[in-house]
């Protein structure tokens, strides 16, 4: 399946590639996205690499994965969103997206979303997708609710919301 390159009115999105390794490591190590994403775990550049090479695989096999964010016509990497699989999670695949602090509050999280969201649909041709936060990401629990996603369960830890078709995008 050829990577097919996303674009909204203020956003491209490309699916990782190895030549992003640099930039995809700088934003994984970033202390604001590791408090969520990674539970502050700091990872070496070892395993940003095997994020790539699992990205462009399942895009290989199931048409998905994730992508690199940027302002459309810049360079510089601000975010990443996508569908990645938690094989030791109830619901192992999930939508999920990053930017860097400062690109918060913009409505750029929720615009990549969308697309993705657009995208896993139409393209992917998903049935219901799903999206999780630790409980005190509520800034990422409002672009859930700006997405038209539904509240599904809360754990000790995560709260899960799930969208099923239609689907309407929003520009």
């Amino acid at each position: 399946m050829a990577l097919l390159t996303l674009q909204t009115n203020r956003l491209t999105l490309t699916p990782f590639a190895k030549t992003d390794l640099a930039e995809l490591h700088a934003l994984f190590t970033d202390s604001d996205i590791r408090r969520y994403l990674l539970d502050k775990r700091i990872v070496e550049e070892t395993w940003t690499a095997s994020v790539i090479e699992g990205s462009l695989g399942m895009f290989q096999n199931q048409g998905y994965g994730l992508w690199a964010i940027r302002q459309t016509d810049q360079r510089p990497i601000i975010g990443f969103c996508g569908y990645w699989r938690f094989e030791h999670l109830k619901y192992p695949l999930q939508l999920i997206y990053g930017l860097l602090p400062a690109w918060w509050g913009q409505g750029l999280a929720t615009e990549a979303a969308r697309a993705m969201l657009s995208y896993g649909f139409e393209t992917v041709g998903f049935t219901g997708i799903i999206a999780a936060t630790d409980l005190p990401n509520q800034a990422s629990v409002r672009v859930m609710n700006r997405l038209g996603m539904s509240h599904l369960e809360t754990d000790e830890t995560t709260v899960y919301y799930r969208l099923i078709p239609p689907f309407e995008p929003l520009i």
